[in-house]
């Protein structure tokens, strides 16, 4: 059986991992009100990329807090 993470290391890593995800959601926020100004239909293609990248990631980063971080 493997040992467990101390709670000092999970508080760390849940901490980094929550300022990462702010960066994202804000970064997520500019990105969408960047493609609501965009007019041009490669630029518009380019934006949702993004944004569903980024979306990823969110869920990745969140759904790693909850089961490796106990958040």
């Amino acid at each position: 059986m493997a040992a467990g993470i101390a709670r000092v290391d999970k508080d760390k890593m849940r901490f980094q991992t929550e300022e990462i995800l702010a960066m994202h959601q804000h970064m997520l926020e500019k990105i969408e009100f960047y493609a609501t100004q965009a007019e041009v239909e490669e630029y518009k293609k380019f934006w949702q990329e993004l944004i569903n990248n980024n979306r990823r990631i969110i869920g990745q980063l969140s759904r790693y807090m909850v089961t490796k971080c106990n958040r």
